[in-house]
């Protein structure tokens, strides 16, 4: 009897995300519209934020305080970096100072910290597991435990947003980044994958997205959306695009068939997200799927990014590196350590090989830019149509300079409670990393 009562008596999968009305398509958010409205024309840049728990949220509010400082002056009026940003992308810990900086702005610079970067966030993690009154969370087979940690999210830090609320404040576009259970390929929350599923990104939650870019796994459970495609719904899936090079060509097979499955209501009448980090633990892979889906390639895009001269990939990157002093131990027996040690070789190995793909789709994405450019004129806004570069930069804990200091902060771990100190360490990392960074400084003044 009293297990029925602590259970409750729901029997049905609440739905959290709701449907797009007949006709109706998710378009307020596209790259190229926030592109055009601020900022310099001729600069797109990109920022994704890594995972790793409050650390690398911590890093990467510094990094984000520090780009108010770094200059933007050459071809234009002056400015700097944070304003000139066009895109935030990020999982897991690094979700949190994203979207926080995206729906509120200079004001995050102030508030962040105390509403969450100094809170106990890990005492409300156990509570869902320890207190009698969240034990439903616990039996129910919809209801658990991300489900309440959504709760607390939005009401530290969101306050009942929705990505609505973004869409009004415009640049920087947010993609906040979970992974697809089935598939294994990072889930952005953007328009285009909402298309696919037929569902409204603009009533959604932002706490929901950010609890789903930061459920790890076995702590917390998946949040759930629901798949609402059918003979109703007549919003397209992705279209053929003009052929790429070979290299890319079955990645963007695979990703279409993934996408094809994922809008099959009857073979995927759920899609359960977990943690961004499994898919991509730097946040760049999503940015890697869309321009293979087309997003690039579309002509209102190409016909809006058309000034585009500098094209900026910004990297942060919080993870800490594997600690090598693991092998002068003659045995290893603490749990944590092997877990850090096998996740973190894990990490480190799959980023190598995100920043290789990302390079190479940089590189791709500079080419196709001028051809777009010399198409339409020698001289496009005054400047040689084949006057286009593009940077990837990295910006992670290991720029720091002070040898005892970057072991330090290796070291402090990645859990959602950290001492007040160490945030505030990080923070000033994050910072001071952007701020020393010369390959983005001449960059933007070239």
């Amino acid at each position: 009897m009293w297990l029925h009562v602590l259970v409750g008596c729901s029997t049905a999968a609440p739905v959290t995300n709701l449907p797009l009305p007949h006709g109706v398509r998710n378009r307020h958010y596209d790259l190229a519209d926030l592109n055009a409205a601020s900022g310099r024309p001729d600069l797109l840049i990109l920022v994704s934020l890594s995972g790793g728990g409050k650390r690398s949220a911590a890093f990467a509010h510094g990094v984000l305080r520090g780009m108010r400082a770094v200059p933007v002056r050459a071809g234009g009026p002056p400015s700097d970096l944070l304003a000139e940003v066009d895109q935030l992308a990020a999982v897991s810990g690094g979700s949190f100072a994203a979207a926080h900086y995206a729906l509120h702005g200079q004001r995050s610079f102030t508030t962040f910290p105390e509403e969450f970067l100094y809170r106990d966030i890990a005492s409300y993690v156990w509570g869902s597991y320890l207190l009698p009154w969240h034990w439903h969370g616990l039996f129910s087979p919809f209801a658990a435990t991300n489900d309440r940690m959504a709760e607390v999210y939005d009401a530290l830090m969101f306050r009942g947003a929705t990505f609505s609320d973004l869409f009004a404040r415009g640049r920087p576009r947010l993609s906040i980044n979970a992974t697809d259970l089935a598939s294994g390929v990072a889930f952005p929350f953007l328009p285009r994958v909402f298309d696919a599923i037929c569902s409204d990104l603009g009533r959604f939650p932002l706490a929901r997205a950010v609890a789903a870019s930061n459920g790890f796994p076995l702590l917390f459970t998946p949040i759930t959306l629901t798949n609402h495609r059918g003979a109703d719904c007549d919003v397209p899936l992705p279209r053929e695009e003009p052929a790429m090079t070979a290299t890319t060509m079955d990645d963007r097979a695979r990703l279409r068939r993934i996408a094809q499955t994922m809008a099959d209501r009857e073979r995927t009448p759920w899609i359960h997200l977990l943690d961004g980090g499994i898919a991509d633990n730097l946040a760049m892979r999503a940015m890697h799927n869309f321009t293979l889906l087309g997003g690039t390639d579309e002509p209102r895009f190409a016909a809006q990014a058309m000034p585009v001269r500098r094209i900026l990939l910004i990297s942060v990157d919080g993870q800490s590196t594997t600690d090598p002093a693991i092998s002068r131990q003659p045995r290893v027996n603490s749990l944590s350590q092997i877990f850090d040690a096998a996740s973190g070789a894990q990490i480190d190995n799959y980023n190598a090989e995100t920043i290789a793909v990302t390079s190479g789709e940089l590189a791709r994405a500079v080419l196709r830019q001028r051809e777009r450019r010399c198409r339409s004129a020698p001289m496009v806004d005054g400047k040689p149509c084949h006057d286009v570069r593009g940077l990837l930069a990295r910006v992670s804990l290991s720029d720091v300079q002070d040898i005892d200091l970057r072991i330090r902060l290796g070291r402090i771990p990645t859990g959602l409670s950290l001492p007040r100190a160490d945030v505030d360490t990080l923070v000033a990392a994050g910072e001071g990393t952007i701020l020393g960074n010369r390959s983005v400084a001449a960059f933007l003044n070239d």
